[in-house]
């Protein structure tokens, strides 16, 4: 297991759009969410703020119960919550899962703001949040299963940086203790692989694989048209 913890990749100015997005998903998991441990504020921010792709597209009828973990269920009111497509990218399902996504964006975020300019990298990162909801949706179109997180729109800041900066030096630690050294592509190259892998073939039933791939493939094609002009592809570091 490879976890990056830092890349040799500086910017020109703080990215403080980078800085907010992270700060507003863990106001939202202590405060919103309860940080997972308050029963009743996190059941009503996965069944209320949650994205449900059967219940977008009408295909769940009223009072419906979804079960969600931890004795919690969903009850839908046939209504479909449109605004889901937002607010499920700034929750999360535990400690685990906000705090790799803040990491992933932490480390990687700041460049791709730098390169894109703080208005156009809010429009880039809520582009590739939708986009991974429409690829994740299109895979299970009657789920009745909320999806919450982040990773989806950090899915498309990995697509841009690998573009953007595919030989920057990431460093991470290898089985969690270990230090190294790696290109960016090799180590964001192998993440979409293995989500690809899952997404293909199977893996665990509470993971977005295709949100994953279709954030990540949607900064891809995004980036090139939305950075700055000035902005090379490559930083030869």
């Amino acid at each position: 297991m490879l976890i990056p913890i830092y890349d040799h990749n500086p910017v020109d100015r703080k990215p403080i759009v980078t800085y907010t997005i992270i700060g507003l998903n863990i106001a939202i998991w202590i405060f919103g969410q309860g940080a997972g441990m308050v029963s009743s504020l996190y059941a009503r921010s996965i069944c209320q703020f949650g994205l449900v792709s059967g219940d977008l597209l009408g295909l769940v009828s009223y009072g419906q119960l979804q079960g969600v973990g931890r004795g919690i269920a969903c009850v839908f009111d046939g209504q479909p919550a449109y605004y889901t497509l937002i607010t499920h990218m700034f929750l999360h399902g535990g400690w685990g899962h906000i705090f790799f996504n803040m990491l992933f964006l932490w480390i990687f975020g700041d460049n791709i703001e730098n390169a894109l300019g703080r208005v156009r990298f809010v429009i880039f990162y809520l582009l590739c949040g939708l986009v991974a909801a429409g690829a994740e949706m299109l895979t299970n179109l009657g789920s009745t299963v909320p999806m919450v997180g982040a990773s989806g729109a950090i899915s498309g800041v990995l697509g841009a940086y690998i573009l953007l900066h595919p030989r920057a030096r990431i460093r991470v630690l290898l089985f969690f203790f270990i230090p190294i050294e790696t290109p960016a592509v090799f180590i964001l190259g192998s993440y979409f692989l293995i989500q690809l892998m899952y997404g293909l073939f199977g893996g665990a039933d509470n993971i977005a694989y295709w949100a994953h791939i279709g954030g990540f493939l949607a900064g891809l094609a995004l980036v090139n048209f939305m950075k700055k002009r000035e902005q090379k592809f490559t930083l030869n570091r």
